[in-house]
């Protein structure tokens, strides 16, 4: 059976990542942050037994730290981030994949292990959810195209889980729900980072 993984990112740019909290902490530091994020995304998908992509925002760099070996390099297409999703989810499933996950590298407890378990669940469900503690997902999965997922939709919002859940539940989509975990997005979301960060020392 073939699996896909995407990995949805933002090229590291200074000023252009993590915005609300460069607010904060500046931009420089926020770009390590982001820069520590992607490091810990790679370490957590490289050995894992799947195809896997790298989705840029902007555009696809000549040179990156993503091993080509191991990742093929896309850019995201579209107007919105809905639109941008459903397309790489349209791509993966026209090439043959059965099931598609797409992950977002803002959480530091995103683990190998969550993300092979939300692969597992999509043998019973039709869709697969990792929830943020602050209203959006770090992680969505499908074994088939659902397009309303992405329509009139806002992401990036408080709203973004529960309005998926929303237009899943209308779809009759059997949903696995997997644990909430905190993307660092505010100067708060830090204390969750630093406990990592030490653990590894």
């Amino acid at each position: 059976m073939r699996n896909a993984l995407l990995i949805f990112v933002k090229n590291p740019a200074l000023g252009k990542v993590k915005t609300r909290l460069a607010k904060t902490i500046g931009d420089y530091n926020a770009l390590k942050i982001y820069q520590y994020l992607l490091q810990n995304t790679m370490e957590h998908t490289y050995n894992l037994d799947m195809d896997k992509f790298v989705y840029y925002n902007e555009y696809i760099p000549t040179r990156d730290e993503w091993p080509n070996s191991t990742y093929q390099k896309e850019l995201q297409m579209g107007k919105h981030l809905g639109e941008k999703m459903n397309n790489a989810f349209f791509k993966g499933f026209d090439e043959g994949y059965h099931k598609v996950v797409m992950i977002m590298p803002d959480c530091p407890k995103l683990s190998d292990t969550l993300i092979e378990k939300a692969f597992k669940s999509l043998d019973g469900s039709d869709l697969v959810i990792g929830p943020t503690k602050d209203g959006g997902f770090y992680l969505l999965g499908m074994k088939m195209l659902q397009e309303s997922l992405f329509k009139n939709k806002t992401y990036e919002t408080a709203t973004e889980y529960n309005d998926t859940i929303q237009a899943a539940e209308k779809m009759s989509l059997n949903i696995f729900k997997l644990p909430i975990l905190t993307d660092i997005d505010m100067e708060d979301d830090l204390g969750v980072l630093k406990k990592i960060i030490d653990n590894q020392k």
